[in-house]
């Protein structure tokens, strides 16, 4: 059975932050020392920091896509081309974090992405931006993304080891930062628009990403892991071959994939078509997220203090189900207050899955591959997501939102029984992961 992080890696990456803490005659209060949650804590706060800034982007540049062209189909090609990058990256950013480095590659791709969030602000303030050069900054960004995410991903098992914290409380709060991202990252893009115009807006995102950087350097580990022998194959591949031979890791992504795909479509081309047609603003559209990620912050909270002794078969299709009745209440309802009702239900029913989903594959993954694993994971989950998207602007364009939205809640509704009668999910109940 394919082993957590190992012991020795554990205490080579604490004898090094030891040996670091030493050398700076910080004691008890450096950054480094074994034991200490502070490498741990100061790895989740980039991640956070780098989720909140495309929070942000999240609303300000579907906004922007609206604004240059008033078609959603353009909507839905944006997020498209911003989503198809982030799935190649991934791929192959496993890989190349087990190459070079967790600390170098997250850095890197923080300071790309900062710098191609940077280039549109300016160019709008130039008045030299189109829809073509977006599109082409929003795939620069969107390509380091996946190397990035893994990077602050690939060492979390060891720093955990460190810090003497279970993976599940890890997951949990890496979610509940993610969903404070959700919760506070659109209203201040609302509010930044509103105030001082989205070029400002997107100026925020970009010093979210330098921040990260500059804190992912001073708290990953210089030190890089044991990866796979090159003679044993593509190490492109190893993570394949490994998720493969697991049926509960395949059924995970299945539903990872299916998940991302119905969501991705409604929060990047559906939402802001909803509420830019009835009427609304985009600070409405905000406080719908910002709403919904408090509820998946309650959510992952409730599951850090008690989800290692929760049934994961149970917690699993419990999350499927609150999701598409949610996605059934908007294509019912489409505008008014009860709307809200609908975002608490999306957050209350998704907040456990990403940690539980987390937990599992961090677990599992060898030590060795685990780059290669987690990237390839990242790549599958988010395969369908940018399809998803560039139909959801068409067929919105073509047929309306509503008959959309039931076509997402039909989908996540086929889901349920799969999940229900699946053997690994059942395993996944006898014995929580």
């Amino acid at each position: 059975m394919p082993s957590d992080s190992s012991t020795a890696e554990a205490i080579a990456v604490a004898s090094a932050c030891g040996n670091r803490a030493a050398g700076s005659g910080e004691g008890l209060r450096g950054l480094c020392l074994p034991r200490s949650r502070a490498p741990l804590y100061g790895v989740i706060v980039a991640g956070g920091l780098s989720l909140f800034g495309n929070a942000v982007a999240g609303v300000v540049l579907p906004w922007i896509v609206l604004s240059l062209t008033g078609n959603a189909a353009w909507t839905g090609i944006a997020a498209a081309a911003g989503m198809m990058p982030l799935v190649i990256g991934a791929f192959f950013g496993g890989p190349v974090v087990d190459r070079f480095g967790s600390r170098v590659v997250a850095v890197t791709a923080d300071l790309a992405s900062a710098s191609s969030v940077a280039a549109i602000p300016l160019l709008m303030m130039t008045g030299q931006l189109d829809i073509g050069l977006l599109i082409g900054l929003i795939v620069i960004g969107a390509l380091l993304d996946g190397p990035g995410m893994i990077a602050h991903d690939a060492r979390v098992p060891e720093l955990a080891r460190v810090a003497r914290m279970p993976i599940e409380r890890v997951t949990s709060i890496d979610e509940l930062l993610e969903n404070a991202a959700l919760i506070f990252g659109p209203p201040v893009a609302g509010i930044a628009i509103a105030a001082f115009g989205m070029e400002y807006a997107l100026l925020i995102t970009a010093g979210c990403s330098l921040l990260a950087a500059f804190i992912g350097a001073i708290c990953l580990p210089r030190q890089r892991r044991r990866t796979i022998d090159p003679d044993k194959g593509g190490a492109a591949l190893a993570g394949l071959r490994f998720l493969l031979s697991e049926p509960l890791l395949r059924l995970l992504l299945v539903v990872a994939m299916v998940m991302l795909a119905v969501f991705g479509a409604l929060n990047a081309v559906i939402l802001p078509v909803l509420f830019k047609a009835g009427g609304a603003d985009v600070l409405d559209l905000g406080l719908f997220l910002a709403v919904s990620g408090a509820g998946a912050a309650l959510s992952a909270v409730t599951f850090a203090v008690w989800g290692h002794a929760w049934n994961g078969r149970a917690v699993l299709l419990a999350g499927i189900s609150g999701a598409t009745l949610a996605i059934g209440l908007i294509a019912f309802l489409q505008t008014g207050p009860y709307l809200f009702v609908a975002a608490v239900l999306i957050g209350l029913s998704t907040g456990a899955l990403g940690p539980l989903a987390n937990a599992v594959f961090l677990k599992r993954a060898p030590a060795s591959i685990r780059g290669s694993v987690l990237g390839t994971t990242a790549a599958i989950a988010m395969m369908a997501t940018p399809l998803a998207v560039l139909v959801a602007g068409f067929g919105v364009e073509a047929a309306g939102s509503a008959w959309f939205l039931w076509g997402l809640t039909a989908t996540l509704f086929l889901l349920m029984p799969w999940v229900l009668f699946s053997r690994a999910a059942r395993m996944m109940g006898r014995s929580p992961p």
